[in-house]
């Protein structure tokens, strides 16, 4: 998205002024497409001042890869498409993107269809009103491997009987001067910020939980004084006709990939700013004055789309001291909830991050609830970023890409606090912190929102934060006098990789690591099997996986095929809410994969250890997770080999016909833990 683009405000000479300057146009969009080299599975963004490998001018956008439409680039690339679409009518217009992988369609800076995301050829759809005139079209796009495509339609205000057509080259148009200069080799990519479920990546869907609707009206202490057709505040105070600072606040947009308007700026010739800043005397609605958890907090309302929390704080600047201190404004954004009509308290007791606070060596989080006593303590689960802006400049923050580890992570006794060490903050940044899993209240919440955004002007130097030591890890990767009693031993000791190998390699891939005392895919390597076959035997372990993410436990796998899955049944690792294949129980956690179905859900939140076991006796099958019985079925009955021949293991005719094999932990391209690896045979 463009953010140093301006809405013009101003009078009708002033429009014509700019009309005037617009560069002359030519038939066609402007193509340029970017050599990436790296896997996608969300839309990036291009680090500034790089130039595409190809530029080529299309009449319509309908670009497909066997018709060599993306050039000499087949995988791992990104499209970029710009240009303008006239419209004749004004009034209501549908778009749709057809595309494989992810695409997004602006529309005047607008975001109009999102259909990002690693996917096949599919369509999305969205609707915006246009005026007559022309407008900026903008489209980007990425493939990673396999086919790919881009095609946009439309549907106009009358249309046509047999409803959406691609949209026609007679209103497609280019600026004559947009550069067409190429340079070879790979681009660098900012990944995109993981998104989860609503509120973990994604805007809010709901109102907030903890505020009951009560009128329609906005509320009364609200100062608004312009708001636009796309739902964005250009004012939130009266305009004094000069920029406000300090600086309190920059909220990002609903997709939390890039921050916008807020509050207010004036910007040349008059013109409203869209990278406007939030005043320090905004009054805006805070709530019910008696009532916790959000007292003297201001919440942000847009006229439509996602509110925002903001939480503004008082830091003594750097030399201040005694009575006549200098304070600076500055302050931390929340996501609130979708734009509903929150009045008042509902009662109801939210989990989610109240404030965050900068001290000299990182940031201290406080919860509106205690958390769970398992999570908090790994810095791995704060991911943190910290984006540059510049006000003299007059620009919004911008993602560097830059990652900045946690050091360490240090929970307050009541478990309603923890700090978080990090090397450095930056003054004129925004921070960005996500909560990653494992995160939960001890009453087993998730976070309602697990991002945040603290504008950071000032870093108190004299305020510190205090490490504390984590609580010693519980013992893993051992067996009891019991276990040992009845047969069990284990598969991984904890510390080496004895025992396993990469499938169809004679070494155990890189990709494949031990730490602290698990197996960890932690990069591309293929799958690992055990070194010994297995017939009759009982399995148990604990597996965690990552956010999104997919593996699987094979078993009776015979290494002289192509793959594992040619001969081994699997039991299912996934991420139920945020992977697509959590949407089809055949597919999700702890399925015979796309044959039998859990009899019920039974994992643990993200990000915690869950418990499998896996029993296998003669053609006897049974899958258990979390001390739950979820499958059970008869490899060779009549009911299995329907299935087999309605699916499509239909064409393996090895499969799930091992007398015995190897263990098979897969590598689907996520990162997944194991541990506690244990088996006993012939039970």
């Amino acid at each position: 998205m463009n953010r140093n683009s301006r809405l013009v405000m101003a009078c009708w000479p002033i429009l014509l002024i700019v009309a005037a300057c617009v560069a002359a146009d030519e038939p066609g969009l402007l193509v340029r497409l970017y050599d990436v080299g790296a896997e996608m599975h969300w839309l990036p963004e291009l680090a500034a001042s790089q130039l595409p490998n190809e530029v080529k001018v299309v009449s319509t956008l309908d670009l497909r890869l066997e018709k060599k439409d993306f050039g000499t680039l087949a995988d791992n690339f990104l499209t970029e498409v710009v240009g303008r679409i006239r419209i004749e009518q004004a009034g209501g217009y549908a778009f749709r993107l057809v595309s494989d992988d992810g695409a997004k369609l602006w529309i005047d800076d607008r975001l109009v269809v999102d259909h990002d995301g690693d996917h096949g050829p599919t369509a999305k759809d969205g609707r915006i009103e246009l005026t007559a005139g022309a407008h900026d079209l903008r489209v980007m796009h990425f493939n990673g491997s396999g086919g790919a495509q881009l095609a946009l339609l439309w549907l106009t205000p009358a249309p046509k009987l047999d409803g959406l057509e691609p949209v026609p080259a007679e209103v497609l148009t280019h600026a004559a001067d947009l550069s067409r200069t190429t340079a070879a080799g790979k681009k660098k990519i900012i990944p995109a910020l993981r998104r989860g479920r609503p509120g973990d990546g994604r805007p809010l869907d709901r109102p907030h939980p903890s505020y009951m609707a009560e009128t329609p009206e906005w509320p009364d202490n609200t100062a608004i004084s312009g708001c636009l057709a796309d739902g964005a505040w250009r004012t939130m105070s009266w305009p004094s006709g000069r920029a406000i600072t300090p600086l309190v606040a920059w909220l990002p947009d609903d997709n939390g990939q890039t921050t916008y308007a807020s509050a207010y700026v004036i910007g040349p010739q008059g013109s409203w700013d869209k990278a406007v800043l939030v005043p320090t005397d905004a009054r805006w609605w805070s709530g019910d004055p008696n009532e916790e958890p959000f007292l003297r907090q201001v919440i942000v309302w847009s006229a439509r789309g996602e509110s925002k929390r903001l939480v503004q704080q008082a830091i003594p600047l750097p030399a201040g001291k005694g009575p006549d201190v200098k304070l600076q404004n500055q302050g931390c954004v929340f996501r609130f909830g979708a734009v509903g009509r929150e009045r008042r308290a509902s009662g109801q007791k939210t989990f989610e991050m109240l404030k965050i606070w900068p001290v000299s060596n990182g940031l201290e989080i406080e919860f509106t609830q205690p958390l769970d006593p398992r999570v908090g303590w790994d810095p791995e689960s704060y991911y943190i970023e910290q984006w540059p802006f510049d006000l003299k400049e007059g620009g919004g923050p911008q993602r560097d890409g830059v990652v900045y580890p946690a050091k360490s992570a240090s929970v307050s006794a009541d478990r309603r606090k923890v700090f978080v060490e990090l090397g450095s903050l930056k003054p004129a940044h925004v921070v960005y912190l996500r909560l990653l899993p494992p995160c939960v209240s001890e009453n087993g919440a998730l976070p309602w929102s697990t991002e945040a955004w603290y504008t950071l002007n000032v870093v108190p130097r004299e305020q510190r934060g205090t490490v504390l030591p984590p609580p010693a890890p519980q013992p893993a990767n051992f067996l009891t006098p019991g276990e040992e009693q009845a047969g069990w031993r284990l598969l991984f000791d904890g510390q080496t990789t004895k025992g396993w190998h990469g499938y169809k390699q004679d070494k155990f891939p890189a990709g494949w690591q031990v730490s602290g005392g698990c197996l960890v895919r932690v990069g591309p390597g293929g799958d690992i099997i055990t070194d010994e076959e297995f017939g009759d035997f009982e399995l148990s372990l604990e597996w965690r996986i990552s956010p999104g993410g997919n593996s699987g436990i094979m078993y009776r796998v015979a290494e002289d095929h192509d793959w594992p899955w040619q001969t081994g049944p699997e039991y299912q690792l996934l991420d139920n809410t945020e992977h697509a294949d959590g949407q089809e129980p055949k597919t999700s956690a702890a399925s015979c994969y796309a044959l039998y179905a859990p009899r019920r859900a039974a994992t643990v939140p993200v990000g915690l250890f869950n418990t499998t076991r896996i029993v296998v006796r003669g053609g006897h099958v049974e899958h258990w997770l979390n001390d739950v019985k979820v499958v059970e079925y008869e490899l060779g009955s009549p009911a299995w080999e329907q299935l087999i021949k309605d699916s499509k293991f239909g064409t393996m005719p090895d499969f799930g016909r091992q007398a015995k094999g190897k263990l098979n932990l897969q590598d689907h391209g996520d990162k997944v833990w194991y541990r506690n690896i244990k088996i006993r045979v012939g039970k």
